[in-house]
């Protein structure tokens, strides 16, 4: 074999080796709009297994006399390589269009838990999902094996050089793969969003969430001020300590909740226990954010993103001040899923779905089960936060569908804001009432075994969500992906239970998350945090302005006038802003813009970018 077709065939495997990185990158940049800069260091990354690989095969040609066997170690190291590398990219992807960032290296193993939710989502039965994906493979190394019988260029090559040439091929390769791993390895790929980087090197010196970074000036100001108020905090001095329960529903939407009206009785237990024990039903409650670990900073630290920072004054931390036993029992993961467990603080006892052994990561009965092993009260003020993931669509499905059929999980839909209108896909909606209906069915569980534990007897329960979910509305699936009403209106309902509410029977329209933590503070007769943004729904003070954000979406809603509720947003990669006036318009069909005063338009748009541009920083 001439040098011409060695370069040729080399040139062949660059070649296809790099078609797939390609088509990823150019989606990164083209359709989820990251930075243009990240190509060629993404390109220089991949070519580090391309080394490996070429570096492998030419040692096989030399020390394999086997033709065949030569030829099956190189072919199922490629495919081994070729699909961790296919398997990387649909992660990124997944993460981009779920969260709208890169996944961290952390979060990979949450990823592979949710194996029978994929399997449904591709509606393969789960115990075929794992023979589907090595049939895959195998026709990945069958592939491989058929491209180096007639393309393999090293065993005619390694036959014609000598041992000096190939340990000096070798030597170059080593030393090649060995300084651009030690360069990549300080993690400068990130300066460019360059995604490999950002998965193995999140940012040091900023809190990574679920796809933004905080800003470390603005963060390193507030932080200051949080310090302040830890000093200067005082606890109560009173002996009456209610227990404190929080449930928070991932994915929950309020209009789906018979509870608040939906047509079908999907939360009958929640409606009989309003009915049955002091409860207020508040309507209108807006999150800070669209998906999980951004609206939990939100609910818990009273804070909007342009608040958040490295050391949040938590509601966990005041309750711990005033000498209260906390409790987490949560489905799902809040280890590893962008560090949530850290900022919770030191609790007395933390369970999440990746300590349910054997099980699935978001199996809600695992909740029950735990809470079932916790002892009796002991008259010692607690705080009990559950998190529930029966309404989320990476739910455990469960032996009953459910009483809505046909029912189809909706992970794989089409999703993209079209503006007015969008019809709900009926087999995504009834997947998503049967969520609720187990929702519903758990908290009654829960709250049975509170009661029988002693825990109910002095106690104000806290039920909400982190987001709502879209399920077809406006040509958007799930959440994380745009503030329209669907993703950010969640529910707040408070149940009393021995003892009398202080929130108002009709407390002020469209509360925000923030709210939430001072609402339960005031019910708790607690002092609240100087530095908390939200105000307790005990006041009569109406604020101006709630914000929220996602991603490059950001904006506002103008409580100024209750005759007149307007939201404005903006998405600030295209430029685009809406208005809305929620008082006639709750689903945001009829689109403001063109027609209010310009005046009030620019007051909108100068309100919103000052309050939602220094915070949270999309990455």
């Amino acid at each position: 074999m001439d040098s011409v077709p060695v370069v040729r065939r080399l040139a062949l495997d660059v070649a296809l080796w790099y078609c797939i990185p390609i088509l990823f990158i150019t989606a990164y940049v083209r359709i989820f709009a990251q930075p243009a800069a990240a190509v060629l260091p993404h390109l220089l990354a991949v070519a580090l297994p391309l080394l490996m690989i070429l570096l492998a095969r030419l040692l096989l040609s030399r020390f394999v006399s086997s033709v065949a066997l030569n030829r099956l170690a190189a072919s199922v190291l490629i495919s081994i390589l070729l699909a961790l590398l296919i398997t990387y990219y649909a992660l990124v992807l997944i993460g981009l269009v779920s969260w709208g960032g890169v996944v961290s290296w952390n979060v990979i193993p949450t990823f592979f838990a949710q194996s029978q939710v994929a399997a449904e989502a591709l509606h393969l039965p789960a115990p075929l999902f794992p023979w589907a994906l090595l049939l895959a493979f195998l026709g990945v190394l069958r592939a491989c094996w058929l491209y180096l019988r007639r393309f393999d260029w090293t065993v005619a090559w390694i036959g014609r050089v000598s041992d000096w040439t190939l340990a000096a091929a070798v030597w170059g390769a080593i030393c090649a793969v060995a300084i651009y791993a030690f360069d990549f390895s300080y993690g400068y790929g990130t300066h460019t969003s360059e995604p490999i980087s950002l998965t193995l090197f999140p940012p040091r010196d900023a809190l990574a969430l679920e796809g933004y970074t905080v800003n470390p000036i603005s963060a390193g100001r507030i932080d200051r001020a949080q310090d302040l108020a830890r000093r200067a905090y005082v606890p109560s001095a009173s002996t009456d300590r209610k227990n404190l329960v929080v449930i928070v529903v991932d994915a929950l939407r309020p209009d789906h909740m018979g509870v608040y009206g939906y047509a079908r009785d999907t939360t009958p237990n929640l409606a009989r226990l309003s009915k049955e024990i002091p409860a207020r039903v508040v309507a209108g409650t807006h999150a800070s954010c669209a998906d999980t670990a951004c609206a939990m900073f939100s609910l818990f630290s009273s804070k909007f993103p342009n608040g958040f920072s490295f050391r949040p004054f938590f509601l966990h931390e005041a309750l711990r001040r005033n000498g209260y036993r906390i409790h987490l029992i949560l489905s799902g993961d809040h280890t590893y899923f962008f560090g949530l467990r850290r900022f919770y603080g030191d609790v007395d006892s933390f369970y999440d779905g990746n300590q349910a052994q054997g099980g699935h990561l978001n199996d809600d009965q695992r909740v029950l089960d735990r809470l079932s092993a916790l002892p009796n009260s002991d008259g010692t003020p607690v705080m009990f936060q559950f998190h529930l993931m029966s309404a989320h669509i990476l739910r455990n499905t469960v032996a009953d569908p459910g009483p809505f059929l046909p029912a189809e999980r909706y992970g794989l839909g089409a999703s993209r804001d079209i503006g007015s209108g969008g019809t709900p896909m009926q087999g995504a909606v009834n997947f998503y009432d049967n969520g609720v209906v187990r929702a519903d069915g758990l908290i009654n569980s829960l709250l049975d075994l509170l009661q029988s534990k002693g825990y109910l007897r002095n106690t104000v329960v806290v039920i909400t969500a982190d987001h709502g979910e879209s399920l077809g509305e406006h040509g958007l699936f799930k959440h994380a992906n745009s503030v329209r009403e669907e993703v950010l209106r969640i529910p707040l309902l408070l149940l009393f239970y021995g003892c009398q509410p202080r929130t108002p029977g009709a407390p002020r329209d469209y509360p925000s998350q923030v709210d939430i933590a001072p609402t339960i503070l005031s019910e708790l007769g607690l002092p609240i945090p100087t530095t908390w943004v939200g105000l307790p729904l005990q006041e009569p003070d109406r604020p101006e302005f709630s914000f929220f954000q996602e991603h490059a979406f950001a904006g506002l809603i103008d409580h100024r006038d209750s005759a007149h509720v307007w939201k404005y947003w903006i998405d600030r990669n295209s430029g685009e802003d809406h208005v809305f006036e929620l008082s006639t318009d709750p689903h945001e069909n009829h689109d403001l813009r063109d027609e209010i005063p310009r005046a009030q338009l620019t007051a909108l748009r100068a309100r919103a970018r000052a309050e939602t541009s220094s915070g949270l920083v999309v990455r």
